[in-house]
């Protein structure tokens, strides 16, 4: 097992297809050019001669090619926090190194020249996979038990923790919980969480199984996100309960009646308790929307509980408390 053989899959299937779009520049990639986005990348990470691959950007196009690009490589692939401080930000780096740094401009100066650090910014770093000739490159293990990815993850106390998480713990989850190729041509995503998120990993991982167009967008607010989504006829969507509160708030300060996006089939989300309130009015103003409530763990890849869309519809319609207030849980294990 290797997470490559997710996009290997999907390049063969549908290389033509547009698979992410930076929603802030509007650039695009297809699954044939980030297939070999992935391959240059990878041949550029085993000649460093590093052990990791870390990214401390927001959500842009070198992201899903430096998830893809160091499973090829089989380095593990850890990205990092970029809202934590300079100081909580060097000591992770330290603790990766020897690693090639995909980052933003304006920390090259001072992480570049952290030692046993090869540093790019993010815009280079697409733009080499991109233009880079043709080169033969090694295939990737398939060693199920490597690691595909390290994600920094802490409770309210102690210093972050790296979770592990193989490549037999990501694939295993993407091949049980989505049916491949199962997007039609012209179904799309519109993702908001950190990169740095289990969910964002995942989001990355099954929108490219499924074939799905994914529209990023790096720096959430209510009204780009909404901005986004009708502009894209988003089909499906994740947010957090805090972004879900946000999004209700913009629709009622305009007085919509409904968020207008008969589109949106459905808005999963999770990381958090999701207020009762909340819920029910969006329901309201997303009538069209199937609503699932995914419960996860960054150690578990993802999703362990849903409250899926007939269990929301039930509740929302019973004028019993216990069963409406089955909303606010987060359902049955999987």
């Amino acid at each position: 097992m290797n997470v490559m053989m997710l996009l290997e899959m999907a390049n063969a299937a549908f290389p033509d297809r547009p698979a992410f779009t930076d929603g802030s520049s509007g650039q695009t990639l297809t699954y044939h050019q980030l297939f070999n986005a992935a391959q240059a990348q990878a041949n550029v990470i085993r000649q460093f001669g590093v052990q990791r691959l870390a990214k401390l950007d927001v959500s842009n196009l070198a992201t899903p090619l430096a998830l893809f690009s160091s499973a090829w490589a089989g380095v593990p692939y850890v990205p990092l926090n970029y809202r934590l401080t300079d100081g909580e930000i060097s000591s992770l780096l330290e603790r990766v190194t020897p690693a090639y740094l995909v980052t933003q401009p304006e920390r090259l100066p001072s992480l570049g020249n952290t030692a046993d650090v090869d540093a790019v910014s993010s815009g280079e770093f697409l733009q080499l996979g991109l233009s880079a000739a043709a080169a033969t490159v090694e295939e990737w293990s398939m060693d199920p038990e490597e690691i595909a990815v390290l994600l920094f993850t802490s409770g309210t106390t102690g210093a972050p923790k790296a979770a592990v998480l193989r490549h037999k713990h990501l694939v295993s989850y993407i091949l049980s919980s989505v049916e491949f190729a199962g997007a039609p041509e012209g179904d799309a995503s519109i993702v908001c969480v950190p990169p740095y998120h289990i969910a964002g990993i995942a989001a990355i991982m099954s929108s490219v199984y499924s074939g799905r167009h994914v529209i990023q967008l790096p720096n959430f607010s209510a009204e780009a996100w909404i901005e986004l989504a009708r502009k894209h006829e988003i089909t499906t969507a994740f947010v957090v309960p805090t972004m879900l509160a946000r999004i209700v708030e913009h629709l009622e300060s305009e007085g919509a009646a409904t968020a207008a996006m008969p589109h949106l089939n459905s808005l999963a989300y999770g990381g958090g308790k999701m207020p009762l309130s909340v819920i029910e009015k969006a329901m309201v103003l997303f009538p069209d929307t199937d609503f699932s409530n995914a419960y996860g763990l960054t150690e578990t890849s993802s999703t362990v509980c849903v409250l899926g869309p007939e269990a929301h519809r039930e509740a929302v319609a019973s004028s019993e408390d216990n069963v409406r207030r089955r909303l606010v849980s987060v359902g049955q294990a999987l």
